[in-house]
């Protein structure tokens, strides 16, 4: 009984709570990436991304030099353009959908267990975070800052290997 008290006390602090939130985080990027790589078509997603940015460069180059015949051309092409982005939207939102259902409720679990007055990790600077006061400096991370910075670091790293990012 006692060693298992020990056990649950050790998954709630440094360093055994710092590894396993981070693990946690990387196998919901992960997670995140397979959903996303299953329900939506990557390729085409960065096509239209890139389809888009290229119109939007060529309207504000119409805009500016004050090329109105350019700028009407590229105006009429603009309801197209809008269509491929509501499409691309909708695909990603139902993607994200689909993993957020499950995921709030592991979260709701996660924070029961953890809380969020305990301490997970420490930073070696005072890093600006939101508390229930305002902007807060702190070197103590709780559940949620330690889960929240482990997963944006790790998000980019594991799109990148798993290719699912949209970067173009």
């Amino acid at each position: 009984m006692l060693s298992q008290l020990l056990i649950v006390d050790a998954l709630k602090n440094p360093p055994v709570a710092t590894l396993l939130i981070a693990g946690l985080a990387i196998l919901v990027n992960i997670l995140t990436s397979l959903v996303r790589k299953r329900f939506t078509n990557i390729e085409r997603s960065r096509r239209t991304q890139k389809e888009v940015k290229e119109f939007n460069s060529d309207l504000r180059n119409a805009i500016m030099s004050k090329d109105k015949a350019k700028e009407e051309k590229l105006r009429k092409k603009q309801k197209s353009i809008n269509e491929m982005q509501m499409k691309m939207f909708s695909e990603n939102m139902r993607a994200s959908i689909i993993f957020m259902l499950p995921f709030f409720a592991v979260w709701g679990i996660l924070t029961g267990y953890f809380g969020y007055e305990v301490i997970m990790a420490y930073s070696p600077l005072d890093l600006p975070l939101l508390g229930g006061s305002g902007i807060i400096f702190s070197k103590e991370l709780n559940f949620f800052w330690w889960y929240f910075l482990s997963s944006m670091t790790f998000n980019g790293v594991l799109s990148k290997i798993l290719g699912t990012g949209m970067t173009i």
